[in-house]
């Protein structure tokens, strides 16, 4: 039980940490991609691969660590091809009207 304690701690502590990172770079993006959520996404999504991993290490579980860590990299490229995926159908719609 203590080591999923541990896990938590470290998970959420460092996700945080990478989202506001995420918001503080997002600045630094040309103008039309600063959005507002773009760098928070990005840093979350980051942080959350990251603390994962490290909360595996931390809860003394290298499965859970690489597990967890591979799972989150997946989602990362998965969700903006699909969020591309969503938006070009939409524009086709848009364009048969």
């Amino acid at each position: 039980m203590v080591e999923y304690i541990i896990f938590g701690i470290i998970d959420n502590a460092v996700m945080l940490s990478g989202a506001l990172f995420g918001i503080s770079i997002e600045k630094k993006f040309p103008k039309k991609l600063q959005t507002g959520f773009l760098g928070a996404t990005v840093g979350a999504g980051l942080g959350n691969t990251f603390s994962d991993f490290l909360g595996g290490v931390g809860a003394t579980n290298m499965d859970l660590a690489f597990g967890s860590a591979i799972g989150c990299i997946i989602a990362l490229v998965l969700i903006p091809m699909h969020m591309l995926w969503i938006k070009r159908r939409i524009i086709k719609v848009d364009n048969r009207d």
